[in-house]
């Protein structure tokens, strides 16, 4: 058709193209490497179900949006044999593709599938343009290259509609009857188009020049896309699905563990800290801010936006790849190795499943270009420190995230190195954390104290078992709240009533209990949360401790999916899933609990996003008669109390406190008046002072779901 323009257009656009993306390799090559290829089953699985499945999109409260994107992607793919068809046409005006062409029956229902899809697809685009040009979607970036990219979406489906019409349109003119019908009853939405141009006289050399316009604009359309992709956010077109694809595969709620005895450096203070992985996370970030619809820190005012931490890392990326050399003779090598994790120059070790905290290897930085790195946390530096101390690390941005973006371990691994490496961190938690080294609790209180709470029910210790010979069939691992916060306790005592009443063989380990270090390790002090775990994963299997119940939802996210690391291999269970089990197999029957008003129940993210633990409490107060209303952001889409990621401890001093944002949604679903039911002790204070603080305290009351089945049981 057009040879030498189609031979221009194509030396031209993958020339500028490879340019462009020297430049975005880089930070990949000098980055930490990471295992991201163990389990390709797995991988490929979840590539197809989240990847091209689209599985996160249309997810509550995104619907319309998740709609209309999938109809966008659908189109994308999809056009991408057409695409390679009309690079073969510009060429050869006869070319076809193999297996999808005219004469087969593959081919056939692929041309027809391409035109809907693509009507589909142009919705899509239609939809999203509305969105922006309104600006009804206030989480999403709205720029001009947004629109522009529509358009372009738009111009590729419609040039290739444009070389279908005219293919049509001179076939009819040339071809006899039966044929031209066969062939046109392929393009349903093609053949609609070129009915105007049927049977008007026009000669079939004037549909030939207008397919072979058609061709040219769509090659230089699809190189134009392409160069711009990696200009700008659009960039998660070409590496989304490798992000799906590498996405860590150990459980979300379990941090790496870093190698203290044998790394000089830990955490991540520059960019060359990041993983290859942590580097195409940021690049695959689509801006579309469902990070931010239930984030408790952007919701409530603090300077945290997930979506924004990956533009600025993403925007430094950029800048200082101008300054790294490339490598060429060594490109391929290097990249296997950033793969596959090949060590060389460790810093850290990389745990079990591959998540981050990967051994630095391939290629390196020279000391003089690292010394000119900013930091990416500090004065002068990328972030600010309040952006990184601000997290609760309640796990919405991850689940929301439609490309599995990584934003939980970068968070904790700056603040490791702002810990650990430069001892620089807020003052409510530099309490925290040497009371916990000196008491083996936050609030510093003496560990001798941790067994007042049941000094009167008659609780069996776990020593005095074994002096006795007995066993015992679950540990009952109370927690610092359950031990020393005067409300929790109540909490402790209700549940060591259901235990007995249940006739449940267990007991606790009273002064020898020590603080899990959820806290610790999610503040950054790595150091003191792998003393803590040690300790207690050698006191269970000193004492033969097979099963453990908690009643707070970070003991059992620590005990169950991070202990395994130290040796601790234990069936760990909520007091929720505890309690909903014992009544359901006769050996709990507590009575009917008549409340005055409504109750609604608060998820915790550590027991129902981070572990998927949301219908167990749910059981459990409907088996007391209860009708339980439910919040609009409930279950794995709950909304943080603000307590979680070690902020208990620390103060909130900016915007709304988090608390008071969830108290007054709870208001409103119990129309001001009723009971909050929780299942953590960090929640059942964060919403009880919510409550006091909003004012609400002769209306409204929290209480643990233990409590509430210890008052439908006898005295």
């Amino acid at each position: 058709m057009a040879p030498i323009p189609a031979a221009l257009l194509l030396l031209v656009g993958f020339g500028f193209f490879l340019y462009t993306m020297s430049f975005r390799i880089r930070p990949l090559l000098f980055a930490r490497a990471d295992n991201r290829i163990d389990n390709p089953e797995e991988r490929t699985v979840r590539l197809l179900e989240f990847g091209f499945g689209q599985k996160r999109m249309p997810s509550k409260p995104e619907k319309v949006a998740g709609l209309a994107h999938i109809m966008i992607f659908a189109a994308f793919i999809v056009a991408q044999l057409g695409t390679m068809t009309s690079f073969g046409l510009a060429f050869d005006a006869h070319f076809v593709m193999p297996i999808f062409n005219e004469g087969t029956a593959i081919g056939r229902a692929y041309f027809a599938a391409k035109d809907i899809i693509f009507l589909f697809g142009t919705l899509g685009a239609l939809t999203f343009l509305f969105f922006r040009l309104t600006k009804s979607k206030e989480r999403m970036t709205l720029s001009w290259e947004g629109t522009f990219i529509l358009c372009m979406l738009c111009g590729v489906m419609w040039t290739d509609l444009l070389i279908n019409v005219a293919d049509i349109a001179e076939r009819s003119e040339l071809s006899k009857m039966n044929d031209f019908i066969a062939y046109a009853s392929s393009f349903p939405v093609s053949a609609m188009l070129a009915m105007p141009l049927e049977g008007r006289g026009i000669s079939p050399q004037f549909f030939h020049g207008l397919m072979t316009v058609g061709v040219l604009l769509h090659v230089a359309i699809v190189l134009a896309f392409l160069n711009f992709l990696p200009l700008g956010k659009h960039f998660h077109i070409i590496t989304g699905l490798p992000t799906v694809f590498f996405q860590r595969l150990t459980p979300q709620g379990r941090l790496s563990k870093l190698d203290l005895e044998n790394s000089e450096k830990f955490g991540v203070a520059k960019l060359n800290d990041l993983s290859w992985k942590e580097v195409l996370d940021t690049y695959s970030c689509t801006e579309c801010g469902r990070c931010q619809t239930y984030c408790p820190t952007y919701v409530t005012g603090k300077p945290l936006s997930h979506k924004e931490v990956n533009r600025a890392i993403r925007a430094h990326a950029t800048e200082v790849s101008k300054q790294m050399p490339l490598p060429i003779a060594t490109l391929w090598d290097s990249l296997k190795r950033e793969v596959v994790g090949t060590p060389n120059i460790g810093t850290q070790t990389i745990d079990a499943g591959g998540a981050a905290g990967a051994t630095a290897s391939g290629l390196q930085l020279s000391a003089e270009m690292i010394e000119k790195l900013p930091p990416l946390v500090g004065e002068g530096g990328v972030l600010p420190d309040e952006t990184v101390w601000a997290c609760t690390t309640c796990g919405w941005c991850e689940q929301a995230c439609p490309v599995f973006i990584e934003q939980l371990p970068r968070i904790v691994d700056m603040r490791r190195n702002l810990v650990l490496m430069e001892s620089r961190f807020p003052d409510e938690a530099a309490r925290v954390f040497k009371n916990l080294e000196n008491q083996g609790n936050p609030w510093g209180m003496g560990s001798n104290r941790r067994g007042e709470w049941c000094a009167d029910l008659d609780v069996p210790t776990a020593a005095s078992l074994k002096e006795a010979g007995k066993d015992f069939e679950y540990l009952f691992f109370v927690g610092c709240a359950g031990s020393f916060d005067d409300r929790q306790k109540k909490v402790s005592r209700a549940l060591v009533k259901i235990l007995k009443a249940a006739n449940v063989s267990f007991c606790i380990l009273g002064e020898e209990e020590t603080c899990t270090g959820d806290a610790a390790r999610r503040l950054g002090n790595e150091y003191l949360f792998q003393s803590l775990a040690q300790a207690n994963v050698e006191m269970f299997n000193g004492y033969g401790v097979k099963k453990v119940i908690t009643q707070c939802p970070h003991c059992f996210n620590t005990i169950a999916k991070e202990y395994p690391e130290f040796g601790g291999n234990f069936t760990v269970l909520h007091h929720s899933e505890v309690i909903a089990q014992l009544v359901a197999d006769g050996k709990l029957k507590p009575g009917q609990v008549k409340l005055e008003d409504e109750v609604t129940y608060h998820d915790s993210c550590y027991l129902a996003r981070h572990n998927g633990i949301t219908e167990a409490p749910r059981q459990t107060l409907v088996s007391l008669g209860l009708k339980v209303k439910e919040m609009d952001r409930s279950r794995t889409e709950t909304f943080c109390c603000g307590a979680g990621g070690g902020r208990m401890w620390l103060e909130e001093k900016l915007g709304q406190r988090v608390n008071q944002n969830r108290v007054e949604e709870a208001a409103a679903t119990l129309d001001g008046k009723g009971t909050v039911a929780t299942a953590c002790p960090f929640c059942l204070t964060m919403i009880k002072d919510g409550i006091n603080e909003t004012g609400r305290g002769e209306q409204m009351n929290a209480k643990d779901i233990a409590e509430l089945v210890a008052m439908g049981l006898p005295d």
